[in-house]
């Protein structure tokens, strides 16, 4: 299935500079392999320090709307450069 404006490279990239934007690409991600996550509320308001990872896993609805039998690891890490390393997987 394609998306109008999402190439491969966005997909797969995995260095960010804000925490909006690197779970916004995980989100694309997650949309393009037929899913959407379901978040909690207290994700946006919780900071990363630098130097620190913070891991979650969220549940998932297929297109259908049913609550899948996946979920949506993802770990994000702080770089004391103020940037975001993104890792994520569907399991």
């Amino acid at each position: 299935m394609a998306y109008k404006g999402i190439t491969k490279t966005t997909r797969e990239e995995s260095y960010f500079n804000t925490q909006a934007e690197a779970l916004a690409a995980m989100d694309t991600g997650v949309t393009l392999r037929g899913y959407v996550i379901v978040y909690p509320d207290y994700l946006w308001a919780e900071h990363v320090a630098y130097g620190t990872t913070v891991r979650y896993s969220f549940d998932l609805l297929t297109r259908r709307g049913s609550l899948a039998r996946k979920r949506c690891h993802v770990q994000l890490y702080r770089m004391d450069s103020g940037r975001y390393e993104l890792n994520w997987y569907l399991g």
